[in-house]
């Protein structure tokens, strides 16, 4: 019984062995893998023209999705984009994205020097744009035209340069702000320091010296979070000290387009414990409150040892 079921395993293994054989090629059919030639030749014919078909279905989709695209412009801006027409507040030196955390030991290279390199490449953005104009007399750039924005000018207006590791040697660590590209938004400035009274009181503005935003200007602040981080901050200078010209705006794809930006030296603050920094923008038109979008607004923290 067993020579028999050996016989019969083996009689089935070599039929196996045939039966794929005869897949692979059967020269009695003339057929490759359970196909003839000719029947190789049609389907080939045929995938080749519905992958063609396809591929020029999506293509024909692609082309006229791109050519429904305004190349200056985006489809959706102002009320319509997902900003609302409220433009953000950016901050540099920020080495990590996903930390305004500020930490470094004053006088130890070491502990600064990632925010000093951040800051010496954000500037090196600036420099070198050869298609900005230099609108240092005021006067607005022609229709497609940006000016330039000297940032080391400000830095060094606040004693902030290379050389002093732009205040962070000392302990007195410049931050650039800089409001982030909004197409077609124009800040609508507080015409006087009586309508900025509507929005602040006149306690906190003096203090903050927002009587200089009544120039046309966007005004920019820092301040502490709370209480106990104003304690804590006992002078913050800014260049330029009248925030935002508005020469800058609107942004509209100019060629050679930077942000504008203000300067902020964090001129003397409390050693050895942490500050909350709120900084805002300021402009009829521009909601800073500290709501869930926190546009408008740019917070960070500061720890110096």
């Amino acid at each position: 019984m067993a020579d028999k079921a050996d016989k019969e395993n083996e009689v089935d293994e070599i039929q196996r062995k045939e039966t794929w054989r005869d897949f692979l090629y059967n020269s009695n059919k003339g057929e490759v893998l359970g196909r003839t030639g000719m029947s190789w030749c049609k389907i080939g014919v045929f995938y080749a023209i519905f992958y063609a078909c396809l591929v020029g279905w999506f293509a024909g989709l692609l082309h006229a999705f791109d050519a429904s695209l305004d190349k200056t412009a985006p489809t959706y801006y102002g009320e319509n984009s997902l900003t609302q027409a409220n433009p953000a507040l950016g901050m540099r030196p920020m080495p990590r994205f996903d930390s305004t955390m500020i930490r470094f030991a004053q006088g130890k290279k070491s502990s600064y020097r990632p925010y000093v390199d951040h800051l010496e490449a954000f500037i090196k953005t600036y420099e070198n744009v050869s298609d900005a104009v230099d609108c240092s007399s005021g006067e607005r750039p022609k229709e497609g035209k940006a000016c330039k924005i000297d940032i080391r000018e400000h830095l060094t207006n606040l004693g902030c340069t290379r050389d002093t590791d732009y205040g962070y040697l000392a302990g007195t660590p410049c931050v650039v702000l800089k409001m982030n590209k909004l197409y077609d938004f124009t800040p609508n400035p507080y015409a006087t320091f009586a309508d900025l009274e509507k929005d602040l009181d006149k306690e906190t503005g003096e203090r903050l010296g927002y009587q200089s935003y009544a120039d046309g200007n966007t005004g920019v602040s820092c301040d502490g979070q709370n209480a106990l981080d104003k304690q804590n901050i006992d002078l913050i200078e800014f260049s330029p000290s009248t925030g935002l010209d508005a020469i800058y705006f609107p942004y509209r794809n100019q060629v050679g387009y930077r942000s504008p930006v203000v300067v902020a030296k964090l001129s003397n603050v409390q050693k050895r414990v942490t500050i909350q920094f709120n900084c805002r923008l300021w402009a009829m038109n521009i909601d800073n409150s500290d709501g869930k979008r926190k546009s408008g607004t740019m917070h960070f923290e500061l720890y110096i040892n």
